[in-house]
């Protein structure tokens, strides 16, 4: 599952940034703050991917039981 927005012209360049995004409460009540705007800087333009993939399906077993989950927030310059 992959939701992707671009911010003025989209990703120009090839680079990429990843983090990981967690909620607890089956995703009701978020963890921590990836803000897509401070990770590509000073740039105009930019994509920003947020999905639910391989590696977070992977970790919802361990999490589950704590009643988190996860996703991940990819940024394209």
């Amino acid at each position: 599952m992959v939701h992707r927005h671009s911010v003025g012209l989209g990703a120009t360049g090839t680079g990429e940034q990843v983090a990981r995004q967690y909620y607890v409460v089956f995703g009701m009540v978020q963890v921590n703050e990836v803000d897509a705007q401070r990770i590509a800087g000073d740039l105009t333009s930019y994509t920003v991917e947020t999905r639910y993939g391989l590696l977070d399906m992977l970790l919802a077993p361990f999490l589950l039981p704590l009643t988190a989950t996860s996703r991940t927030v990819i940024v394209r310059t």
